[in-house]
């Protein structure tokens, strides 16, 4: 059964079986021994969690010294690391720069995010009080689960517009809003449609 399961698979039933019954099955065990024995298995694994520290520690170093200014190549010189190699490292601040700057830039606001998300606002009622109208022509009374249908049409009406996800609070108030005035139009409309 264990032939087929990569390496990092096999780690992982390991690490699922220890933790939940305290020991591997006779199978498992039989795998990790044809694979190298118990040993270097237990020793690769122990490496795996070391590492995974080591680049947690590294990723909020990067954050601190980013959030406090520093640039990569200031960040650069000033990271070091006994388990990664200079390659790794050199790498991982890349990476982890990158992602810190796009976490950034969607939180940040702006005039364009304020404008794009009244607009997304007006085209994202438009949309979710027509959807609304229509769940509650389709069900014959309002209910209320669609309403999260309405609040998905809003955030990505505003999403596409802005480029800019929920984190960013303007994003959100004006999805949440939107939600709410197309709730507003769909029970006015149809309240004067059924007259």
């Amino acid at each position: 059964m264990y032939k087929k399961f990569s390496d990092e698979d096999l780690k992982e039933a390991y690490s699922t079986m220890m933790d939940y019954s305290g020991k591997a099955n006779s199978e498992l065990l039989t795998e990790i021994e044809s694979r190298g024995g118990l040993e270097k298995f237990l020793r690769q694994i122990e490496i795996q969690k070391i590492n995974q520290t080591e680049i947690g520690r590294i990723t909020k170093e990067i954050r601190l010294l980013n959030s406090n200014g520093l640039d990569k190549n200031a960040i650069k010189d000033s990271l070091q690391s006994d388990i990664l190699s200079k390659d790794e490292l050199d790498y991982l601040i890349e990476q982890k720069l990158v992602e810190h700057q796009a976490i950034i830039a969607d939180r940040t606001i702006t005039s364009k995010t304020i404008f794009r998300s009244i607009l997304g606002m007006i085209l994202g009622s438009i949309l979710g009080s027509i959807f609304l109208i229509l769940a509650i022509s389709f069900i014959g009374r309002l209910v209320f689960f669609p309403l999260v249908g309405v609040y998905i049409i809003c955030y990505f009406t505003i999403k596409f517009l802005t480029k800019q996800s929920r984190n960013n609070a303007v994003v959100f108030i004006a999805s949440f809003l939107s939600t709410v005035i197309s709730a507003f139009l769909a029970i006015g409309i149809t309240s004067i449609l059924s007259k």
